[in-house]
């Protein structure tokens, strides 16, 4: 199953910057792997939310300067940014 990577567009992750956020993967795309802009992931208050699919991978509060980050060790090296992982899904 290809990987997707789904930014939340959603009022409450827009009013912290998710369009950056979404830019900034645009402008680091990996091969193989799409960036899909989406509505409210029910996260509110969290955000900008970055979901991994299909591992289901959180992030929370993504700035866009941290978005390089996640593409070379998450999306190109195949590990999850342990720092960066919504703690409401990923407990150590």
């Amino acid at each position: 199953m290809a990987k997707k990577v789904i930014i939340c567009q959603g009022r409450s992750c827009v009013k912290y910057d998710s369009d950056r956020v979404l830019a900034a993967f645009r402008a680091n795309l990996v091969p193989g792997v799409e960036i899909v802009p989406c509505g409210c992931l029910g996260q509110c208050g969290n955000g900008p939310m970055v979901l991994v699919e299909p591992e289901q991978i959180w992030y929370d509060r993504v700035l866009p300067e941290e978005v390089p980050v996640i593409v070379k060790q998450h999306l190109q090296r195949q590990r999850p940014v342990k720092k960066m992982l919504y703690p409401k899904f990923h407990r150590d």
